[in-house]
This record gives C-alpha cells, sequence and structure tokens, in this order.
C-alpha cells in the first residue's frame, strides 16, 4: 500500500452482499453432525452459515455488491478504471469472474458502458484480494495528477469521471462460496458473501501508509487441484502454516514500520499498543483469537511484561525443543490455551481484535473477503474513529501471509451506514434438506424468487454461463 503527504490512496466506501438464505449451526445442523453446539457457537465462533441460493454463484454476488457500491456512491461507469476482483471461487479456468460481472452490469448501465474498465482476477487462497487492493492502490498512486481527474474529495458523480481514458477510482472486489464436503471437517466453517472496496486518493474511510510486511513459501496446508470441486485440508497443519507466517509477515512490517521511523517506541512499548483495531483474515471467529495471540506473543516475549505472564504460564515451547511437528503443535496449543487466559491478552484482545469478528459469526467463512467483513463488522459498530491507526493481517494457504496498516480518516463521519445487522435479521433460515440439497447442486428452482438482482440463468453446453438482472 503507498502513502505519501501529496498523495494518500485507500477505502472511501464499502458495500456487503451477503445471500438471503443461512442455515442455523447450532440446530438441525449441528444435531445432524453429532456435534454439541457449544463447540460451534463457543469453540469455534460459529452460528450461522450463508447460503446460496440456486440462481448465486460467485459472480452474481460480486456483480451486487458492486452495484449496491456503484449506487451508494452515485458512481458512473466511465469513472471506474478498475474492477479488480480476488476470489478462489472462480466460475471459469480462463475467463476472469470480472468480465462476467462487467456484462452483468452492463445489463443495467447499458452495453459497453465498461468497455473502458479493466478487470483481472487474483487467485491466491484468502489473500487474493488483498492483493488486487495492493495492486488498484499502486495503479492510483502512479497516475499523474493531469490523469487523475474528478473531485479529489469525494466522488460526486459529476461529468469530470473520465479524460484521456483514465477512470480516476477502482473498485476492488472479494467474492466466494467457501464450501466443503458434507460431513467432512470443515463443513461448519462454510459461508457465502461479496465485499466492494472504492479505492480512490484522498478517502474518506481509510487511508493506507507504507507500511507493509510479507511471507511466502510453498505449503500444502490448503489446495484444489484443477477439476476437484472440494479443497483439500491439512487441518491441523494449515492453522500452523497461517499463524506462523502471519508471525513471519507481521516481522517484516514491524521491521520496515521502525525503520522508516513511522513510530518511536517508548521503553517497554510494543508496535501493537499503537494500532488501535488489528483486523484478521476469519476463516472461522476462533481463528481470530488464534492469530492475536500469534503476534501478542511475538511481540511481548521480548518486552517487560512477559515475565508476568511467563510466571503465570510457564515457559513457552519453541520447536527445536520436540523432536515431531506434531509435539510441538500440541505443546504449543496447550501454552495458547494458558496464554489467552491472561489478563494481558484478555484486554488486548477484546479492545482490539474480537469486535472484528461480529458479522462473521452470522455469516461464516467468506474466504478472500474474510478479513474485510471483520473491517466492515468495526463499520458497522461505529467503533472507528479518525486518527487511528488500523493494522490488517491477511493470509492464503499455499502460503502467503501480509500484515499492513491504515489511519482511519476525518471523512468516515460521512459515511451511511451498510444497515448490515438489520439486513442479516431479515434473511430466510433454511432446512437441512434444503441446504444440502443446494449445496450438492440438486435445487434447480430458487428457494426465494429473484428480484431485482442477477441471476445466473443458465450454463450452456459449451460451458458458458449466462445471466441477466431481475427486476
Amino acid at each position: 500500500m503507498i502513502n505519501t503527504n501529496q498523495k494518500t490512496v485507500g477505502i472511501d466506501d464499502i458495500a456487503l452482499y451477503v445471500p438471503k438464505l443461512f442455515i442455523s449451526a447450532l440446530g438441525e445442523f449441528a444435531a445432524a453432525r453429532n456435534i454439541e453446539p457449544a463447540k460451534l457457537s463457543r469453540g469455534i465462533g460459529v452460528e450461522k452459515m450463508a447460503v446460496p441460493d440456486a440462481h448465486e454463484d460467485a459472480a452474481t454476488m460480486a456483480a451486487m455488491s458492486v452495484l449496491e457500491l456503484m449506487k451508494r456512491n452515485h458512481l458512473k461507469p466511465e469513472q471506474i478504471g478498475r474492477i479488480y476482483l480476488g476470489t478462489e471461487s472462480g466460475v471459469d479456468e480462463s475467463k476472469a469472474m470480472g468480465t462476467y460481472v462487467i456484462g452483468m452490469l452492463e445489463k443495467v448501465y447499458g452495453k459497453g458502458a465498461f468497455q473502458e474498465c479493466s478487470t483481472v482476477e487474483f487467485k491466491s487462497a484468502c489473500i487474493g484480494a488483498t492483493h488486487a487492493l495492493e495492486n488498484v492502490s499502486y495503479w492510483l498512486q502512479s497516475l499523474d495528477d493531469e490523469e487523475y481527474v474528478g473531485d479529489e474529495n469525494g466522488v460526486k458523480g459529476d461529468d469530470s469521471g473520465k479524460e484521456n481514458g483514465v477512470g480516476m477510482v477502482g473498485i476492488v472486489v472479494a467474492s466466494d462460496i467457501a464450501r466443503y464436503e458434507l460431513n467432512s471437517p470443515g463443513e461448519y466453517t462454510q459461508g457465502a458473501g461479496s465485499i466492494s472496496m472504492l479505492i480512490k486518493r484522498n478517502p474518506r474511510f481509510l487511508a493506507f501508509d507504507s507500511n507493509f510486511g510479507v511471507c511466502t513459501r510453498d505449503e500444502n496446508d490448503f489446495f484444489r487441484p484443477i477439476g476437484m470441486t472440494f479443497a483439500i485440508v491439512n487441518g491441523k497443519y494449515s492453522n500452523y502454516c497461517y499463524l506462523s507466517a502471519m508471525q513471519d509477515a507481521f516481522e517484516s512490517y514491524r521491521r520496515r514500520t521502525l525503520n522508516r521511523g513511522t513510530i518511536s517506541l517508548n521503553e517497554g512499548e510494543c508496535l501493537t499498543d499503537h494500532l488501535s483495531h488489528m483486523v484478521f483474515h476469519i476463516p472461522y471467529p476462533r481463528m481470530a483469537e488464534y492469530a492475536a495471540s500469534a503476534i501478542f506473543r511475538l511481540e511481548w516475549r521480548d518486552a517487560p511484561r512477559w515475565q508476568a505472564i511467563s510466571e503465570a504460564v510457564g515457559d513457552e515451547p519453541l520447536p527445536e525443543m520436540f523432536q515431531s511437528l506434531d509435539e510441538y503443535l500440541s505443546a504449543d496449543n496447550q501454552f495458547r490455551r494458558k496464554f489467552t487466559n491472561t489478563d494481558e491478552f484478555q484486554l488486548a484482545f477484546l479492545q482490539k481484535v474480537k469486535p472484528s469478528t461480529l458479522i462473521s459469526s452470522q455469516v461464516g467463512n467468506i474466504y478472500t473477503g474474510s478479513i474485510y467483513l471483520g473491517l466492515t463488522s468495526l463499520l458497522e459498530q461505529s467503533l472507528l474513529h479518525p486518527g487511528q491507526w488500523v493494522g490488517f493481517g491477511s493470509y492464503g494457504s499455499g502460503c502467503t501471509a501480509m500484515f499492513f496498516s491504515g489511519v482511519v480518516q476525518p471523512g468516515i463521519k460521512s459515511l451511511a451506514s451498510i444497515n448490515v445487522f438489520n439486513r442479516l435479521k431479515k434473511r430466510t433460515e433454511i432446512s437441512l434438506d434444503d441446504y444440502q440439497l443446494l449445496h450438492e447442486g440438486q435445487k434447480m428452482t430458487s428457494i426465494i424468487s429473484p428480484s431485482d438482482e442477477f441471476v445466473l440463468l443458465k450454463v450452456g453446453q459449451d460451458g458458458y454461463r449466462h445471466y441477466d438482472f431481475v427486476s
């Protein structure tokens, strides 16, 4: 992400689309899978999972969130130079999902309306949308002032949105359907939804700073070979890869932040002390606690406060102390449980991390959008205030992690609520039978008839997907 005194770039507004159907994880589903509801609600933090209807896929959800973003901000197609998509629910092995999205949007705005808007699909498991965000931010930063036209203080929907073929804003979309095999260990971490973010110069919402850290390794923790419907998940190892890569990405971020003089630490301080909020990738809400634990342990172990923690929970296990990874993971899990029960951790976690998990507990995992669902949670609870420094820990299996940050802007006060919680209350709960039929693609008619939304009409014999907008 880029930030200079002259050209700040970041998120100006955000829109969310969640399917109108859900299944409760705590009722019929838990009983059928012989799972104690408390394991789901308290153990991993899941209560409800969003379920796409028969006429929905990742592309229709993406188009719905973009359309809402455009309407909220009175955007015209000619003002948009980029629509970049992060997804691991791609609908074609070659054709970018964004082209389908543009095709759907032109059902509303007219054929050819987005002809000068470029689109590309980013695939890197759950971190894809973050890389799309990074790319669009660089693009906006690179534009000359004469190329970047329009109102610098907010999109007003006037006629100044295009000059020399260059749009003045970008849109980043995260759209995914998290789906695992019926009766599999990952089934209760499903969900679906799409988030679209308006990326601008001098944004109203959040301006990125120039600090970021990355970690990339070749891992087999989670992958879906070509032609396979469901991913292969190495559960405990996947958690380990997430946390290990997140620590390395944070260490990279911390080093760059301190070296650049973004902040100077006083005696006994840690960088995380200055982050008002920390938002992580949330495959399930409890994982945000694990990620926070990994980061705080990394930072605090060299700080004076660690002595009191160590006296309370004992010495921290290190990988080199054990003969196998399994032995280390078992010991580390026991230590983490003790560490997360300390007063020091609970205070930091409840203030900085837990509020970001609220919507995820009602929607489930949406892969590339899960981290930005966390950001939306903070926004909708009115917990973001001008001047706050927000940290983001993004992860994609396979594996890549990125830690970056941004500053909440004064313009956030002008953002209208997207009424997420009211919308979630209006969803329709479906039965286990209907959920399983939709899951297996065996339900041919929609449970809720489409209205004012994009729909998948059919998949042709040649595999091409046909969409329309139903009023």
